[in-house]
């Protein structure tokens, strides 16, 4: 009998240690997430363009301005905001078009919903419309914004402009997201689609639940 209190008090004195230990891990793995991400993103830094600007209030806002909490999807756009809200999401992958690419970092901006990114007095040339996605495990990404619109003397198209950037690659330049139906898409444009980053970048939406535009634009890294 005694040996079987001695047995139960033992278990519980290690039950204990072991739940008050629990804290402690959870908050051990949050670290090391945050570690994880931290490193992943300083070795894509490496490889952001040069800020011509130095930093400065309106100058370049590409990867090297990446925030710490960067996620696999963003929201760029708030409820009150003009024009019509859309959903683009997509998968980035390797060079072979095949293999998806986690950790690749991708910068985006647009116009508003008449056609200009910074408004007089704007805190940044790009506008409000801008932002960044890290690609999850599986290559994934998605945003939420307004559709743009072209830029006021309509010369050119509606368009979202990205970048890409990795660990192993440097910063560049992909197609930019065009839209389907805009008459100001040119043949030359449509020749060409495709051809920095793969995949057809003119995209055609289709109303999702709640009457949300969404559309899917993949992605094929350069290098």
């Amino acid at each position: 009998m005694e040996r079987l209190l001695e047995d139960r008090r033992e278990f519980l004195k290690k039950a204990i240690i072991a739940a008050s230990a629990l804290p402690l891990l959870a908050a051990c793995g949050g670290d090391a997430a945050a570690q994880r991400t931290d490193t992943i993103l300083e070795a894509i830094k490496r490889n952001a363009m040069p800020d011509p600007n130095n930093g400065r209030q309106g100058g370049w806002f590409g990867a090297t301005h990446a925030p710490a909490d960067v996620s696999w999807r963003t929201i760029l756009s708030e409820e009150k905001d003009k024009g019509e809200p859309i959903e683009i999401s997509g998968v980035v992958f390797q060079t072979d078009g095949k293999t998806p690419a986690p950790n690749t970092l991708i910068y985006l901006y647009h116009t508003d919903f008449e056609g200009y990114y910074g408004r007089a007095g704007a805190a940044h040339g790009h506008g409000k419309y801008r932002g960044w996605m890290l690609t999850d495990k599986d290559g994934k990404y998605a945003f939420r914004t307004i559709k743009p619109a072209p830029y006021p003397e309509n010369r050119f198209a509606a368009h979202i402009h990205m970048t890409v950037t990795t660990a192993k690659a440097k910063e560049d330049w992909i197609d930019s997201i065009l839209f389907e139906g805009d008459r100001l898409i040119s043949p030359q444009e449509r020749a060409q689609a495709g051809r920095r980053g793969g995949f057809n970048p003119i995209l055609s939406f289709e109303k999702g639940e709640g009457g949300l535009l969404r559309a899917t634009r993949n992605i094929q890294l350069l290098s």
